[in-house]
């Protein structure tokens, strides 16, 4: 074929709508033809005839051709692709589909069905995903002062129109390369000319220009800045939603008359999509190293005012605890009321220099099949794995060896009741399927402000120490010396007996470190464990509460569904930069913050305890004195009955209430006898079960005194054995009404938190599910305290006011009465008081006064806190703007 009559370049195909990108001719494909395989009459001995006199030409070279027809089989090769495609096949490709050279020497029947492998899901990136990121990762620095331009010329304008035709080349002596992109704006999207050359990229034109690529090489579309920018801050409020946006735009350009058609007029169907993904997220990571460089200009300007400050301060006179440092800048940053202060030392007993909480969510899982893409953004709030390994290495190692001796504040009955009650404790219970999540959860330090401080990534089972452990240790790395933490954790209690049992922590870190249980969680905790680790009653708490983690995962609930199905390196990036956003506009809600708990805390509150203290007109220092002879009575270790002993008691009960079954069927054969005349060998049958009856009896009693309940217990020397039987029965049985009606509590608040529309609501299904938990349920805890309220009364029948035991209280049978009976978090008392019985424990009005007095001061050192937190939040927007006046007048920033 001569020159003349080959098909020009004008003539060639195209792919659709996206600019002029050649691809190779396809042949027509007929739409009636199948893949079903037909038999030819016939044709069948002709092909086993020639199938056998093939075999026996190639049979030396069986072997090499054998692999060499597999690897250009297209129908194999198509199953080896990781992504299904839809291959169009010519009229000449029909013969290929029936030749299948190995299975046809074997088997040369045609009846033989072709066998579909399924394709398995690549879970890990490969090489063109590996090229491609590293394309973008090396692209995005040169776009950085572009982009800083670009925001220069249109910040507080209007913006500018693009013209059909852009460049960034200021000199003729470039020969430039023009290329047409589909460029997308808010309100059309158009065909722009992109002139590029050696001296400014493709890329870089477009950045200079406003608009960003949605590929690092050979861009065929690009995405406006300011249409980027505004997906960013509704990224902050919502959450990631590609296609969504993807839709709106192609919903909203359609409206507006720009519809997006291929090669052949057809329009469509989802144009922007894969686009928006890439310009979206290398956008976004355009944005943080911009962020980044301003903040190292910044932090060089900090630097120079500190020196300053430094050499021109005039030393105070400090208190001996108190040490001049300053924390690490990432942290002064995050939360600057919690660490801008600049003296530390504050004992843990009088509340610590800084409040934090922890706490895991196992809803922010990964699934495995996702899996995974190339690494392409370094999380700020993430802690590193290996370190959190590290950790628990380290503790596995500890726990192998015996534990060493340490004084508990509270007994270990206490705390072992508490592990068990509480899922948090368990690191070994499974609250994800490893076989489908490689990411389970994750688990996250905040200040008292509810600002995010740190995340660990939780790829284990259960809840287990080493990522609470982590987050502290590495929160103790960026503070001074001298600084005081108080952790408030749901089992605060279990993880400080975990720390004084063994070396899991330094011991320049655990005498700088207190535990509390968060205020919603601590009244499922044993009422000792409340006395010394529930933030209402622990001296210098103030009004910290540790619930912020829960209202943070309120935050983070629209990411769950997302987080699942992305790749386990976006996950991170989703969640770091939600993090970031929330932080962000925290931190400049600090002052409404203090402001708020001012009104509504100290205030209100403080008006309250007040009002209920001038009520009971008792002195304060009464007060005072009868709170701390009820924490050391009920702190006292025989204030709990030892496990051993609740389970032997527990089986001897068990036996007592068989043998009064048998004594009461006995009892009522005797009744329906005498009524008959029987016979004497039928009364003395009877006698001698009752003989028997009344000797097993004998042993029980026996049984009972064999436990050595006085010995254990010498207080109750003297006192009724049956008294004490159904005191401790009726002190274990109030431990399970409180855990019910805890239990309940938290499912009501569920469904009563929506009233009103202050919160989100749980939808129909979650309600439902809800009330039928609350309706199972609640006939057990019923019948729970009405069992509780017989044996308060057996107890008031045996009672005898020697003995020197406070009788436990019925508890109410409705629900909202409970919820407001301070009686039911209190335990049954067991030991016996010396002399009077202490008025805390009869009196009403002292119980009343000294819940208010705890209240009061709570207050008044919530006050001292907030004076501190506000002098901290000056200070630093006073450096803040220093820096960055300063910064702007440093002729380097050019």
């Amino acid at each position: 074929m001569s020159s003349s009559t080959l098909p020009t370049r004008k003539a060639q195909l195209t792919s659709s709508g996206l600019g002029h990108h050649f691809v190779s001719p396809r042949k027509a494909r007929d739409k009636r033809k199948t893949q079903i395989l037909v038999k030819i009459p016939g044709a069948e001995a002709k092909r086993r005839r020639l199938l056998a006199e093939m075999q026996q030409l190639m049979k030396p070279q069986r072997e090499d051709s054998d692999s060499q027809v597999l690897s250009a089989d297209p129908a194999h090769a198509a199953a080896r692709n990781d992504t299904a495609q839809h291959v169009d096949l010519g009229d000449s490709d029909t013969h290929s589909l029936h030749s299948e050279p190995v299975e046809m020497f074997e088997h040369p029947s045609c009846d033989t069905q072709p066998i579909n492998t399924p394709v398995k899901r690549r879970i890990m990136p490969d090489k063109s995903t590996n090229s491609l990121y590293h394309s973008w990762t090396a692209l995005v620095p040169t776009l950085v002062n572009p982009l800083l331009r670009y925001f220069g010329r249109t910040q507080g304008k209007t913006l500018e129109n693009i013209c059909p035709v852009i460049s960034a080349c200021g000199t003729s002596s470039c020969s430039p390369k023009r290329t047409t992109l589909v460029c997308l704006f808010f309100d059309r999207f158009e065909s722009i000319d992109v002139l590029s050359c050696t001296c400014s990229s493709l890329p870089q034109v477009l950045v200079l220009h406003g608009l960003f690529p949605t590929s690092p090489s050979q861009p065929r579309m690009a995405v406006s800045v300011d249409l980027l920018s505004f997906y960013r801050a509704l990224f902050e409020r919502s959450c990631d939603a590609i296609n969504a946006l993807a839709s709106a735009l192609k919903i909203h350009y359609s409206r507006r008359g720009f519809q997006m058609t291929d090669a052949q007029g057809g329009l469509i169907q989802d144009p922007f999509r894969r686009g928006l993904g890439y310009a979206v997220q290398w956008f976004d990571i355009l944005q943080v190293q911009v962020e980044q460089q301003v903040e190292t200009l910044l932090q060089q300007s900090r630097e120079r005012i500190m020196i300053m400050q430094a050499s021109s301060d005039v030393h105070e006179t400090l208190p001996p605890t108190l040490h001049p440092g300053r924390c690490a800048s990432i942290l002064v940053q995050r939360c600057p009321a919690c660490f801008g202060g600049i003296y530390f030392g504050r004992s843990t007993d009088e509340g610590g220099n800084i409040h934090v909480a922890t706490d895991g969510n196992f809803h922010h899982r990964h699934r495995r099949a996702a899996g995974d893409c190339p690494p392409f953004y370094d999380p700020t709030y993430f802690i590193p794995k290996t370190f959190v390994d590290d950790i628990g290495r380290r503790i596995d190692t500890l726990h192998k060896k015996p534990p060493r001796s340490y004084a508990s504040l509270i007994p270990d009955e206490a705390v072992d009741q508490c592990e068990t009650a509480y899922e948090a404790a368990d690191g070994k219970k499974q609250k994800a399927a490893m076989d489908n999540f490689d990411d389970t959860g994750i688990m996250a330090l905040i200040c008292r402000h509810d600002i995010p401080l740190f995340f660990a990534n939780i790829d284990s089972p259960g809840e287990q120490q080493k990522y609470s452990v982590a987050l502290l240790q590495h929160l103790f790395s960026l503070l001074p010396h001298q600084a005081t933490i108080v952790a408030l954790y749901d089992v605060g209690c279990v993880l400080a007996r975990s720390l004084a049992k063994y070396d899991i922590l330094p011991e320049s870190i655990t005498t700088r470190l207190r535990f509390a249980t968060t205020a919603m969680h601590a009244y499922g905790h044993e009422w000792a464990c409340q006395l010394v680790y529930n933030p209402r009653m622990c001296v210098g708490l103030g009004l910290s509460n540790g619930e912020g983690t829960e209202r943070l995962w309120s935050r983070f609930v629209r990411l769950i569904g997302i987080e699942r199905t992305s790749s386990r390196q976006r996950r991170l990036w989703l969640i770091d930069r939600q993090a970031a956003a929330i932080g962000f506009e925290m931190r400049a809600d600090l002052g409404d913050w203090i402001k708020r708990r001012l009104r509504r805390g100290i205030k209100e509150q403080g008006s309250a305890a007040q009002d209920i203290l001038d009520r009971c007109e008792i002195p304060v220092n009464e007060l005072r004195s009868q709170w701390s002879h009820q924490r050391r009575s009920q702190l006292s270790i025989r204030a709990h009955a030892p496990a051993r002993l609740k389970k032997e008691l527990d089986t001897v009960l068990a036996l007592q209430a068989d043998l009064d079954a048998s004594d009461r069927a006995l009892q009522s054969t005797r009744a329906m006898l005498e009524k008959e005349s029987p016979s004497d060998n039928t009364l003395e049958a009877l006698q001698s079960l009752e003989r028997g009856h009344g000797r097993l009896m004998d042993k029980v009693e026996a049984l009972y005194s064999s436990l050595n309940v006085h010995d254990r217990f010498p207080e109750l020397q003297g006192v009724n054995l049956d008294f004490v039987r159904t005191l401790l029965m009726a002190r274990d049985l109030k431990m399970n009404v409180r855990k019910r009606a805890i239990a309940s509590f938290f499912e009501w608040d569920k469904l009563d938190r929506a009233v009103g529309g202050a919160q989100q609501a749980l939808g129909t299904k979650l309600h439902q599910h809800t009330r039928k938990a609350i309706a199972k349920r609640q006939p057990a805890l019923m019948t729970a305290i009405r069992k509780f309220n017989s044996y308060c009364e057996r107890l008031d029948a045996l009672y005898d006011p020697n003995w020197g035991l406070p009788l436990p209280a019925p508890l109410p049978t409705k629900l909202t009465e409970l919820h407001n009976n301070p009686r039911l978090m209190e335990d049954v008392w067991i030991t016996p008081s010396v002399g009077e019985v202490p008025r805390w424990l009869e009196d009403s009005r002292i119980r009343d006064g000294i819940r208010a007095l705890l209240k009061r001061d709570r207050c008044e050192e919530e006050q001292i806190r907030l004076n501190v937190e506000a002098d901290n939040l000056c200070r630093f927007f006073g450096d803040e703007l220093t820096a960055l006046e300063l910064t702007l007048r440093l002729p380097e920033r050019e």
